[in-house]
């Protein structure tokens, strides 16, 4: 009786410890939060940023504002993260966070494919698209029409109209320089002068008749350069009244498909750059909107593609009625908060991320600087 009693306390003693001790033991594969958040309360979280109207704003005080860095505030006081803001370059936030120099990139910052190779992102917290930006007023009218004029493409087909006339010159002079010598003169430069001048009024049907061919070649030349020129003059003509009506039509910028044959600019490292680059689209590349909309004013530039709330939003608080934002967006894209790889901090910011912006905090957050349409 006593042996067997033993054995039933024997056998209740080793079905009872191992399930006392998984109990006892945390898990290794899934941390819990509150730990991630606690180690990484213990010190002040270097935060990388970047100026990026309306979400990244600078202060002449120093202080950063805007969406992005309010909403980081929210988040931060949320999980009770210290942080030091660092200002560096659209380059340096995606560079420095991968080797582990900033514990967050915060700013408009678009997650694309390249980017998720090197860094880890957040749930995104606002969607958007690329915008254009143009100058209504240098890009239409007679304006846009006096610039076509002085263009390197009009400088480029005067040249060879000059070029087509300096040889009709040539081939008169060569058969009249002996048979019409008052007319044509024998001296290469003057008599090569006077072909280019009978060649240019004979195209123009000028005709003031103080030159004309009085040999068999000279009049076979002219001949053939009288019709050569009727061609050469419509098709010139042709090309001055295309330039004058688009010109007074508008800018002749309306989408993503003129941009191939403009002069288009882009903030440096950009999505914009990314996008028109995979477009195979030239583009110029600047360190801020600002800079592009410098540009454009000065007509270095006819487009400027950037993140659609960034454009507006420097358009109205620097540019007011000077530029204009188009209405058709190119692709779309979504901003988060980029981490490092494997950081401890994405599943407790992810929580209280998807909290804060389903919540009328981030509705009047939008309100307060992208208006009631968002944008």
């Amino acid at each position: 009786m006593i042996k067997l009693f033993a054995r039933a306390a024997a056998l209740l003693f080793l079905l009872t410890v191992p399930v006392s001790a998984q109990d006892e033991t945390p898990s290794d594969t899934q941390p819990q939060l509150a730990e991630a958040v606690e180690s990484a309360a213990g010190a002040s979280l270097i935060v990388a940023t970047r100026e990026a109207p309306p979400f990244a704003l600078r202060g002449p005080d120093g202080e950063w504002t805007g969406i992005a860095i309010e909403m980081w505030e929210a988040l931060a006081d949320e999980l009770d993260l210290a942080y030091d803001l660092r200002e560096t370059t659209l380059a340096d936030m995606i560079e420095g966070t991968a080797e582990g120099q900033y514990a967050a990139s915060v700013a408009a910052l678009s997650i694309t494919a390249d980017r998720e190779f090197r860094v880890d992102f957040t749930y995104p917290y606002y969607s958007t698209g690329l915008g254009i930006a143009i100058n209504p007023i240098s890009t239409g009218g007679w304006l846009q029409v006096a610039r076509n004029f002085f263009s390197w493409q009009f400088m480029v087909v005067l040249a060879g109209l000059s070029a087509v006339l300096l040889t009709a010159g040539v081939a008169i002079w060569f058969f009249e320089r002996k048979g019409n010598e008052e007319e044509f003169s024998r001296k290469p430069v003057k008599g090569l002068g006077d072909g280019f001048w009978w060649a240019a009024v004979t195209m123009t049907t000028v005709g003031y008749g103080d030159k004309s061919p009085r040999t068999i070649g000279g009049r076979i030349v002219g001949l053939i350069w009288m019709f050569t020129a009727m061609i050469i003059v419509a098709s010139f003509t042709a090309a001055i009244a295309a330039s004058l009506t688009v010109g007074q039509l508008g800018s002749g910028i309306e989408g993503a498909s003129d941009l191939d044959s403009v002069r288009v600019g882009v903030v440096e490292s950009s999505t914009g750059a990314e996008e028109l680059a995979r477009r195979r689209i030239d583009a110029r590349g600047f360190e801020s909107v600002a800079e592009g909309y410098e540009a454009l004013l000065e007509a270095r530039l006819d487009a400027f593609v950037h993140d659609r709330p960034v454009l507006s939003y420097v358009a109205r608080d620097q540019f007011d009625g000077q530029v204009r934002v188009l209405d058709q967006d190119i692709g779309r894209e979504q901003y988060g908060i980029a981490l490092p790889e494997g950081s401890d901090l994405r599943e407790p910011l992810n929580r209280a991320l998807l909290s804060y912006i389903n919540s009328p905090r981030y509705e009047e957050l939008i309100r307060r600087y992208l208006g009631s349409d968002g944008g």
